[in-house]
């Protein structure tokens, strides 16, 4: 039993704080787009409610919550905005992430400022690193880095080198006041995540604030030693995709309820009939109700599959993992399809940009284009992992 602080109720209460934001999120969803980046007033709501922290560790004040919770929390943020579900849960999985990092660092970092927020790029490709005398040095070009406006520090993926060859795929802390952040972010959707591009040369980072990639796949992470629940042995990569998949699961069921409400009383232009009465409104309805619905249920059932096998001392098998990142990028997909089928469905009125449809639409649209949430990708990763070929996996 996690001896969680007072300030931290039951889950129920933290899912009801996430469904008290949606109101002022729609309200501030087109200013957020306009800013580029999250409002100020939803970061500091964000914090004020605890749920930037719902996966920090207890022993810093932390909710310590299983990993669930942070999926469901983000989906319903994601009603409201899906740039600002999307910068949440980036934020805030990296309480949970940076509990897995060796005690030093994060006693490091949470002694600084226990509501420090990171953001990250963790694209081993995309870093450089050479072993140097007490850490490694580091340099690199990392695209995505969500939420990187108000981050005090950044996770990024980097490939160690000896000469030429790879010794090592690790991911390095450092702090953003050491980053060189470019104005990179002009896209179509998620525009408010402010997903710029992040540069460092030749930065020196100590040992105690990396951690192997293995280390975050293998359910046996540093710091476990000092965050001994579940929570901080989970797989990194094979839950990963579920962090991308629920706020897309939120954009969904936020397009889905504006559509509802607004085909209610909605009549045709050109006639005037009842919209409601026709039969391609009532199937587009159903059918997004019904993926969002099995998205839910898939998410959650992987989240508490692996919280289960770990809490029975077991270790998350290779079939699991692969089966997990299946079923993430699958139920993403079919939140899209969704998504589509509103936004064609509600016509001309759709393109306003006053009208959530549209933002939710374009919002899914670039989220969906994540790595992990292409079919192409983790479906044929599955194939081969299940026909014998071994598995292949991108992230």
């Amino acid at each position: 039993m996690v001896d969680r602080p007072k300030e931290y109720p039951r889950p129920e209460e933290m899912l009801a704080r996430a469904e008290a934001l949606v109101p002022a999120l729609k309200e501030r969803a087109l200013e957020t787009e306009q800013l580029g980046k999250i409002h100020p007033d939803t970061i500091k709501e964000l914090h004020d409610s605890g749920l930037f922290k719902i996966n920090q560790p207890a022993r810093v004040g932390g909710g310590d919550y299983d990993y669930r919770l942070m999926m469901e929390a983000t989906s319903i943020l994601g009603k409201g905005c899906g740039s600002t579900a999307w910068v949440y849960i980036n934020l805030a999985c990296h309480h949970w992430m940076l509990g897995m990092w060796p005690a030093e660092a994060q006693n490091q970092l949470w002694d600084e400022n226990p509501d420090v927020l990171i953001a990250s790029s963790v694209i081993f490709p995309a870093g450089r690193a050479t072993k140097v005398d007490g850490g490694y040095q580091l340099s690199g070009h990392w695209p995505f880095c969500s939420g990187v406006d108000w981050s005090d520090y950044l996770m990024l993926g980097g490939t160690v080198y000896e000469g030429e060859e790879v010794t090592d795929r690790r991911v390095f802390i450092v702090a953003t006041e050491d980053v060189k952040v470019l104005e990179t972010w002009d896209v179509s959707g998620l525009v408010g995540t402010g997903s710029k591009d992040s540069e460092v040369k030749g930065l020196f980072v100590s040992e105690h604030m990396t951690v192997a990639g293995a280390d975050l796949q293998h359910c046996n992470t540093p710091g476990s030693a000092v965050n001994p629940t579940p929570l901080f042995n989970i797989p990194q990569a094979g839950l990963f995709p579920h962090i991308i998949a629920s706020p897309i699961i939120g954009m969904a069921e936020g397009a889905y309820d504006h559509f509802i409400e607004a085909n209610k009383v909605a009549t045709s232009t050109y006639n005037t009939s009842r919209v409601a009465e026709y039969q391609a409104i009532q199937i587009k309805a159903a059918s997004a109700a019904a993926a969002v619905a099995t998205a839910k249920a898939m998410i959650n059932a992987d989240c508490d599959e692996a919280t289960e096998t770990l809490a029975q001392g077991n270790v998350c098998s290779e079939e699991q993992k692969h089966r997990w990142r299946r079923n993430a990028a699958y139920v993403a997909n079919l939140c899209f399809d969704g998504i589509d089928g509103l936004y064609k469905a509600t016509g001309g009125r759709g393109a306003y940009k006053i009208n959530p449809i549209q933002r939710h639409y374009r919002d899914a649209s670039v989220g969906i284009t994540h790595i992990s949430m292409s079919w192409d990708v983790m479906g044929a990763e599955y194939g081969r992992y299940v026909l014998g070929l071994g598995g292949n996996p991108v992230i």
